[in-house]
């Protein structure tokens, strides 16, 4: 009789395949990340209702958002490569019904209250223009604060353009979004040389005002390439910790606006790309219930916020009633 090969038996099990490796740059949920969104958001409501003296904490508010930004949206365009239709509706069904619902409501609720209208701050702000189309006048309407989602806005549409022409490869992502964002730091040389003292609203115009953005995409992009970025040989752990402290001490108010941009953002985006090096105690604030908690409101509460703001400032409203009603 001819024996049965071995291979064949049924005692003998096919080989079962090799586990397939992760994806490169898969999505993973990182709890800090929330803790980071939490942080901007209680910096911003104390800078507006609790203004810490000598410290602009709305401004660290929004630099610390757009460094996070910066990061998760480079990272879907350049790493993860996302189709651009989709990233498009991911952004839009995050912040279109909120800010197209938003508008409209308290609107409606000054007209039904008899208070002034202004047509024009509608109007650029539902265009999220609002950061450019200015009047140079205190705000009629509860509006101003959409102009950081405008810097946003523009800076995903650029980011998704560069994306476009770069990404088929990392070092092509990198160069272009590192010659981005030089261009970003000379606009804002030649505004703090040219215009300084003159016109502060200039550092809300998107091609400065992006800089923490693009400063933390390339970081991010840099750290994916092997580069000198954030990694446990260029960055210790305990240096974490300290960039968040500069980069709050960046913000002092009487330094000038380069230097709460390019020291401040930059100072936040090496730290929001080195989390996960930073010191288990500092994770663990950040990975903090609450504060993550917070961080998932915090897109509501930076909206819905700026009407009792605007009346603690300009109504006498006081602050702790405008804190909690927000």
């Amino acid at each position: 009789m001819t024996p049965v090969p071995a291979a064949l038996t049924p005692s003998t099990p096919p080989p079962s395949p090799p586990p397939s490796p992760p994806a490169p740059h898969a999505p993973r949920h990182v709890p800090a990340l929330d803790g980071w969104r939490g942080l901007a958001i209680v910096c911003l409501l104390l800078g507006h209702f609790f203004p810490v003296p000598g410290i602009n904490l709305g401004l660290v508010g929004v630099h610390l958002f757009f460094v996070l930004s910066g990061l998760l949206m480079t990272r879907i365009l350049f790493l993860q490569k996302a189709p651009l239709p989709l990233f498009y509706r991911r952004r839009i069904a995050r912040i279109f019904p909120s800010v197209y619902f938003y508008l409209p409501v308290v609107t409606a609720v000054y007209l039904a209250c008899g208070r002034p209208v202004d047509l024009f701050e509608l109007a650029t702000a539902a265009s999220f223009t609002n950061n450019y189309l200015t009047n140079g006048t205190p705000w009629t309407m509860p509006f101003g604060h959409i102009w950081s989602l405008s810097v946003e806005e523009h800076a995903y549409v650029l980011l998704s353009i560069v994306a476009i022409a770069s990404r088929a490869t990392l070092a092509g992502g990198i160069r272009a979004v590192g010659i981005a964002t030089a261009a970003i730091v000379l606009v804002a040389c030649v505004y703090a040389t040219v215009f300084a003292g003159r016109w502060t609203g200039l550092w809300d115009n998107s091609e400065v005002a992006a800089f923490g953005i693009f400063a933390s995409g390339l970081l991010l992009l840099l750290g994916a390439r092997g580069r000198p970025g954030p990694s446990s040989r260029v960055l210790p752990a305990m240096l974490v910790p300290g960039l968040m402290l500069l980069g709050l001490a960046a913000h002092w108010w009487s330094l000038p606006r380069v230097v709460h941009l390019l020291a401040g953002c930059g100072a936040f985006a090496l730290a929001v790309n080195a989390l996960d090096r930073a010191p288990s105690f500092l994770r663990s604030v950040l990975e903090w219930p609450p504060l993550r908690q917070l961080g998932t409101w915090s897109f509501s509460l930076y909206l819905w916020q700026q009407p009792f703001y605007q009346l603690v400032r300009h109504e006498g409203l006081h602050p702790a009633p405008g804190l909690g009603l927000s």
